[in-house]
């Protein structure tokens, strides 16, 4: 009966040391647009929709949980280098981005950030963008997280411009 009320007191005593899970709110100011490619032909931006299955949840890395609340307001600031005209130009081609997913995995030595675009052009059928740039995991900070964020966006950005650009080279 003894050995019984040391496991209990021990099982105790082990749960009070359990870290907890921190949420963090995503800072889109912290995520680094990287350069997009000019668009060669004019590309109206319409819709871009959050279709995340997981709503806000964006993964984590090491104790921290992401939530990523206006990820369609990011992309659209972040695709607005590349040139897409205004909404009242008639004579553009509309694009409708769907953000299918947007969250970090972490394994013990790894992260991957995994971005994932349904593009529909005009009326031709949709296409899907993937990136998935793992790297290293050093230290499990915020600023790694943000790091890993900001690259999957831009490199799915980047797939994006270019996938409009050769439509303009075949038109």
């Amino acid at each position: 009966m003894q050995m019984r009320g040391l496991f209990a007191v021990a099982l105790v005593l082990l749960a009070g040391c359990t870290p907890k899970v921190v949420r963090v709110d995503m800072d889109a100011a912290r995520l680094t647009a990287a350069p997009v490619p000019r668009l060669a032909c004019p590309y109206r931006l319409d819709q871009v929709i959050d279709a995340r299955p997981e709503g806000e949840q964006a993964g984590g890395l090491s104790l921290r949980a992401f939530r990523f609340a206006d990820a369609p307001g990011v992309m659209r600031r972040q695709l607005a280098p590349a040139g897409f005209v205004d909404a009242g130009d008639g004579s553009a081609t509309g694009v409708n981005v769907r953000l299918m997913q947007l969250y970090l995995a972490q394994n013990q030595v790894t992260k991957i950030p995994v971005a994932v675009y349904q593009v529909t052009i005009g009326a031709d059928a949709p296409i899907v963008l993937r990136s998935q740039k793992a790297s290293m995991n050093w230290n499990g900070t915020e600023n790694e997280a943000y790091a890993a964020y900001a690259l999957a966006i831009a490199d799915v950005n980047q797939q994006m411009v270019k996938a409009l650009n050769l439509r303009c080279s075949r038109a």
